[in-house]
C-alpha cells in the first residue's frame, strides 16, 4: 500500500500508512492494554483527524520500541497514533510508520508536535492547551489518509466497536450503544458489566436477548436488580415499583392505542372535535355491545350488499377475527368489534396484503414519535375473491403470518431484497411499486401522517395515566406496530395498533428487518451506566474524554419532572397563551434537559426518522385537545434550528459548559437514591448465562 502523508500542527511531513495491528514479541497483554488520555500522551504525536476510529490499539513489531505502543485514541473527531513512553519503560522519542500487511516498522526520526484535540461540535473543553487544525477539504493528504484507513479497515480483520456512546453535550453521561450480530464488539469491563442485568420475560425475543448480550448485558429471570426488561403490557399500578435506573418497553395508558375499542373512542372524540377528514383514517367501526343499535341501522342503509369484520376488543395474531356477511353471524351478547370491511384491497399477484410499519414513542410529554423506514409487508396466501362463499377462507380475508404459515401454499421469502414469497419488506414494496410509477414517497408521507394523528388522538388519556404512576422520563418508551391496508386506489387505511409487536425471527426477511429495528430503537432511548464504576479510567478505552468518564453514570437530575417554581410559572404562560412573546428567549434548566435529550435522541436514530416533532408539524399541534408546554417548546426549536442544527446543538453545549442543565429543581432527591440499593441487590441476585445462537463471549 502507498504510503499517505499526514500533517502535524507544524506541517511536518510524516510518511504514514494504515494498519491492521500486528503483534510485538516482546509486549505483554498488560502493556497493550494500557490505554492514556490524550493530554497524557508524549509529545512526540502523529495526529490524523478521523471522526470515530476503531479504540483498538496499534502494536509495533519494533525490538527498539521495549514498552512502547502506538495509540489509536478517541476524541470527538481526531484520533491520536503516537508511540509514547510508559513509565518504566526506555526513553525513546520516535514515530513509528505503521504498514498494512507488512511486519516491518520504519522508523523516523520527529520534533516534538503540539498535541491537538479538536471536537466534532463546540468549543474544546476549558483548561487544556490547544493548537488549531486545518480542516480537511478537497483531496489533499488528510483525504488519502481517510481512504488509507478505510481501506485498510475494509480488507482486514472485522473492526471492533465501542459498547458506550458519548454524548453531544458535555457534563451528560455516555449510553450503552447496541449492534447487530455483522459487528464485533469490545467487551465491558467488568466493574461496568456487573452493573448491567436484562430481567427476562415469557415473550423476551431472542433478537433482543442477543443484541443485550452483545452490549455487556446479563441475562436474569429472577432478582429486585435490573437494568432493563422487554415484556407483555405491564398494569398501571406496578409501574410505581419501577426504579428510577430501570427501563421497560411500555408506557401507563398506552392500551388507549393497543385495545381496538379504546382506540376507536378516541379517534371518534378527536372527529367531534374537529370535523371534516383529518381523522377519516380508520374504517366504521361499532363496539357491541353499546352500539348495537348504530350497527343495525348501518346494516339495513347497505341492501342486501353485507360485508363486515368482527374482531374482540384485545385480541392479538388474528385470534378470534372473521368475516361476516350474515346478521346472525355476529354475537349480540358479548363485546366485539364490528367494523366496516375494506372490499377493494390493491392486490399484488391477485393476492391481499397489509404493511406492517415499526413507530418508537420515546415520550409522551413532549410527543416524540421515530417511524422505522422499512418494515414488513404481509400477504395472504391464496388470492383474494369477494365471492360470500369465499368469505369464510381466513387464509384469503387476513393477512396475519401466524394464520397464513399454516397454509399449504405459503411460501417464504428468503431474501429480504426481493419480491417474493409471501412476506416481503418495505423497502421491496417500494421498488415494485415504482416500477409501475407509483409515488411511494407520496404514499409514505399519508401512511407517517397516519401514526401521527393516532398519536395524537390518545395523547391526552395516555399523559393522564403517566403523570400518576411514574417519577422519571427515563423509564419508559414504546414501540408500535401499525397494520395498515391499501385499497385500489392506494389510499392507506388504519386497521389497528399493536402494543407488544412480535420481534420474533422466523425468516431472513424478519431477521433482517427486526434486528436493525431491535438495535437502533435500543440505541435511541439510551439505556445509561447506573452507577459509577471505583476505577473510571477503564472507560477512556472506549473513546470517551476524561471529562466523560469522571461523569459516566445515570443523572436522575437529567430525568427529573419536579419544576422549579420559575419553570412552572413559564409552563403555566405559554400553555395559557401560546403565542405569548419568544418561548426559547429564556430557557430554564428543565427547557435545556428537554432540549439536550431531544438533540441526543435525534443523534442515535439510525435508521429510525423523527416524525413528529419537525419543522413541518406545527400545524398538527392544533389538532391536540389542549396545547403542551414542550411540545411547543420543541416544536419552536424545531422550527428555528432544524435546518441549522449544528447552530442550537452549539448553543446548548455552550450552556451545558456552565452546567445549567445540572441545577436540580428544589426539592428533588438526591440522584444517587434511586441506585443505593443495587450492590445489595446484586450480591444476592443469580444472574446466568443463556446458551442462545451466536451469543458473544464476555470476559
Amino acid at each position: 500500500m502507498a504510503a499517505a502523508i499526514a500533517y502535524d500542527v507544524d506541517l511536518e511531513e510524516h510518511p504514514w500508512v494504515a494498519h491492521n495491528g500486528v503483534t510485538h514479541p516482546d509486549q505483554t497483554n498488560d502493556i497493550l492494554d494500557r490505554r492514556k488520555s490524550v493530554f497524557e500522551h508524549s509529545r512526540e504525536t502523529t495526529i490524523i483527524p478521523y471522526d470515530m476510529l476503531s479504540t483498538r490499539t496499534e502494536q509495533c513489531e519494533c525490538s527498539a520500541s521495549k514498552g512502547m505502543v502506538a495509540h489509536r485514541l478517541h476524541n470527538d473527531s481526531v484520533a491520536v497514533f503516537c508511540c509514547c513512553n510508559f513509565p518504566g519503560s526506555n526513553q525513546c522519542s520516535k514515530v513509528y510508520d505503521l504498514h498494512d500487511g507488512d511486519l516491518g516498522v520504519r522508523v523516523h526520526q520527529s520534533r516534538p508536535v503540539k498535541r491537538v484535540v479538536r471536537a466534532a461540535s463546540g468549543s474544546p473543553e476549558s483548561g487544556k492547551e490547544y493548537s488549531p487544525l486545518p480542516p480537511p477539504s478537497g483531496d489533499g493528504p488528510i483525504q488519502r489518509v481517510f481512504h488509507s484507513l478505510h481501506l485498510a479497515e475494509k480488507n482486514g480483520q472485522k473492526q471492533s466497536h465501542s459498547p458506550l456512546r458519548s454524548s453531544l453535550f458535555p457534563g451528560v453521561p455516555p449510553t450503552i450503544y447496541f449492534y447487530t450480530d455483522a459487528y464485533q464488539v469490545l467487551a465491558m469491563p467488568p466493574v461496568i458489566r456487573k452493573q448491567l442485568r436484562w430481567k427476562l420475560s415469557t415473550i423476551t425475543p431472542l433478537l433482543i436477548r442477543q443484541t443485550v448480550s452483545r452490549s455487556g448485558f446479563r441475562l436474569t429471570k429472577q432478582g429486585l436488580y435490573w437494568n432493563g426488561m422487554w415484556d407483555k403490557h405491564i398494569k398501571c399500578a406496578t409501574f410505581a415499583s419501577i426504579k428510577n435506573y430501570q427501563k421497560v418497553n411500555h408506557f401507563p395508558g398506552s392500551f388507549n392505542l393497543g385495545r381496538k375499542d379504546r382506540l376507536w373512542q378516541n379517534i371518534c372524540r378527536m372527529r367531534r372535535l374537529h370535523g371534516g377528514d383529518a381523522f377519516q383514517f380508520l374504517p366504521d367501526t361499532f363496539l357491541l355491545p353499546h352500539d348495537l343499535r348504530s350497527l343495525k341501522v348501518a346494516w339495513l342503509e347497505e341492501g342486501n350488499n353485507h360485508c363486515w369484520i368482527v374482531k374482540p376488543p384485545a385480541s392479538a395474531r388474528g385470534s378470534g377475527v372473521h368475516v361476516v356477511h350474515q346478521w346472525a353471524q355476529i354475537s349480540k351478547k358479548q363485546p366485539l368489534i364490528v367494523q366496516r370491511y375494506i372490499r377493494n384491497p390493491y392486490l399484488i399477484n391477485g393476492t391481499k396484503f397489509d404493511l406492517r410499519l415499526y413507530a418508537l414513542v420515546t415520550s409522551f410529554h413532549p410527543l416524540k414519535i421515530y417511524v422505522f423506514q422499512d418494515g414488513l409487508v404481509r400477504f395472504a396466501s391464496v388470492q383474494y375473491s369477494y365471492d360470500s362463499e369465499d368469505l369464510s377462507d381466513r387464509f384469503m380475508h387476513l393477512t396475519n403470518y401466524s394464520i397464513n404459515k399454516k397454509s399449504a401454499t405459503y411460501a417464504n421469502n428468503t431474501d429480504s431484497n426481493e419480491c417474493q414469497g409471501h412476506k416481503w419488506s418495505i423497502k421491496a414494496l417500494r421498488g415494485y411499486l415504482e416500477n409501475l410509477g407509483v409515488d411511494f414517497n407520496k404514499l409514505w408521507d399519508q401512511m407517517v401522517q397516519i401514526i401521527i394523528k393516532t398519536f395524537i388522538c390518545c395523547e391526552t388519556p395516555i399523559n393522564r395515566v403517566i403523570e400518576k404512576h411514574t417519577s422519571s422520563r427515563y423509564t419508559c418508551y414504546e414501540l408500535f406496530g401499525f397494520d395498515i391496508l391499501l385499497d385500489e386506489e392506494l389510499i392507506p387505511w388504519l386497521l389497528e395498533v399493536n402494543i407488544s409487536p412480535s420481534l420474533r425471527s422466523s425468516t431472513p426477511v424478519d431477521w433482517d428487518v427486526k434486528g436493525q429495528v431491535v438495535k437502533d430503537l435500543l440505541n435511541v432511548v439510551g439505556y445509561q451506566i447506573p452507577q459509577k464504576p471505583q476505577d473510571t479510567s477503564v472507560l477512556e478505552m472506549f473513546g470517551l474524554r476524561s471529562r466523560e468518564a469522571d461523569c459516566p453514570h445515570l443523572s436522575q437530575v437529567l430525568h427529573a419532572v419536579e419544576l422549579s417554581e420559575e419553570a412552572a410559572q413559564k409552563h403555566h404562560r405559554y400553555e395559557s397563551n401560546p403565542e405569548d412573546g419568544d418561548i426559547l428567549e429564556s430557557l430554564t434548566s428543565d427547557d435545556i434537559r428537554i432540549l439536550i435529550q431531544s438533540e441526543d435522541e435525534l443523534s442515535r436514530r439510525g435508521s429510525f426518522e423523527r416524525v413528529f416533532p419537525t419543522s413541518d408539524t406545527r400545524s398538527l399541534l392544533e389538532l391536540t385537545v389542549r396545547p403542551r408546554y414542550y411540545n411547543l417548546l420543541l416544536a419552536a426549536w424545531e422550527e428555528r434550528y432544524a435546518s441549522e442544527r449544528h447552530k442550537g446543538v452549539a448553543l446548548l453545549q455552550s450552556l451545558c459548559r456552565r452546567n445549567l442543565h445540572l441545577l436540580p429543581p428544589p426539592g428533588m432527591l438526591s440522584q444517587d437514591s434511586s441506585t443505593s440499593q443495587s450492590e445489595k441487590c446484586q450480591k444476592r441476585t443469580p444472574t446466568f448465562n443463556i446458551n442462545i445462537k451466536n451469543r458473544i463471549r464476555h470476559t
